[in-house]
């Protein structure tokens, strides 16, 4: 009897945990650059040559095995934020933001696929909430 118990126990310690997990923990940075060629970015230097120097970009990638939603912003120098639509990614799957004259500074909301419980801001609250930070 004792051991069925402690199956039991366990059984539930671990989904309990399950249901607590941190969909924010799946997304990690894969990778950023600076200078790279991006076609959304249009800053040009003398010659009407493109100049891509000011461009940050922020890979990102769903470390879990569950599909998750992302909302990413990128900080642009002038301290605005350039924000992004929702994205799904799938395990292992990744995303690219950028900044044309980036600050470095990038932010990300994550929830599981259709968890109705969480809202992730919208474009409009991301700027008023975090202007200039």
């Amino acid at each position: 009897m004792r051991p069925a118990l402690l199956s039991l126990f366990l059984a539930t310690g671990l989904a309990l945990h399950a249901q607590d997990q941190s969909y924010a923990d799946c997304v990690v940075k894969a990778s950023s650059s600076w200078g790279r060629p991006c076609e959304k970015c249009e800053a040009y230097r003398e010659g009407f040559k493109r100049d891509y120097t000011g461009v940050y970009q922020v890979e990102l990638k769903n470390a879990c095995s569950e599909v998750v939603e992302v909302k990413v912003a990128v900080q642009e120098t002038n301290g605005n934020w350039r924000t992004f639509p929702i994205k799904q990614l799938a395990a292992d799957q990744t995303m690219t933001a950028f900044a044309c004259n980036g600050t470095g500074k990038y932010l990300y909301w994550v929830r599981r696929l259709n968890d109705t419980e969480i809202i992730l801001p919208s474009d409009a609250e991301i700027v008023t909430a975090y202007r200039g930070k």
